[in-house]
């Protein structure tokens, strides 16, 4: 009777520890489409912290805990952007992933409230790259940090952006401005590959 016990108790501390280890390692979900996505499926399997579905319902459960909320621009369709624009996840990091247009990702394709642009835009030269986006939590006039990437999109680069968003540790991208009497710097919309140096 005691060993039972001791084994009933043993498989619970386990089960336990396994369902909070899972929970707190996943730091990103990535939405895609059925048929394809931009980030090759090899290269997402070697990153167990991101949970990958085609299943907004699934999607939408993972964000009941602040993760990265990761959307291939195949799947922007897919999202509910109500519920994308209420919070708690519309204070989350929101990728998407294939356009490094930030305006074209979250204004035209997800349709999150903060962006303003033209009726008829053009979005020649959007593709490839991934855009962020993360609210800003407050009233403030700032919509938050917003920046695309252009380059082929890789889910460590992605992982390594979203990751910092996550921690508070993110630091956008500057241009230095040309030498002059006015020591500013101004903010970039597309910055360029993350491995360039």
């Amino acid at each position: 009777m005691k060993k039972r016990l001791v084994f009933l108790l043993i498989a619970i501390l386990l089960s336990a520890c396994s369902i909070l280890t899972s929970k707190l390692s996943i730091k990103a979900i990535y939405l895609v489409a059925k048929e394809r996505a931009q980030l090759p499926q090899a290269d997402l399997n070697k990153h167990p912290e991101i949970l990958v579905t085609s299943d907004f319902a699934i999607f939408k459960q993972a964000a009941r805990n602040r993760i990265a909320l990761w959307v291939d621009k195949n799947a922007t369709q897919l999202v509910d952007t109500d519920w994308l624009n209420v919070a708690p996840q519309a204070y989350y990091p929101i990728v998407v992933v294939g356009y490094n247009n930030p305006l074209r990702s979250f204004k035209y394709s997800l349709q999150t409230y903060c962006f303003f642009g033209p009726i008829n835009p053009d979005f020649s030269g959007s593709e490839p790259g991934f855009s962020i986006f993360e609210k800003e939590p407050t009233n403030s006039l700032s919509c938050g940090i917003t920046q695309g990437f252009k380059q082929i999109p890789t889910v460590d680069d992605i992982l390594k952006v979203s990751s910092e968003l996550l921690d508070g540790t993110y630091i956008e991208p500057t241009i230095q401005p040309a030498p002059s009497n006015i020591a500013t710097a101004t903010p970039v919309t597309i910055v360029p590959k993350l491995h360039e140096k």
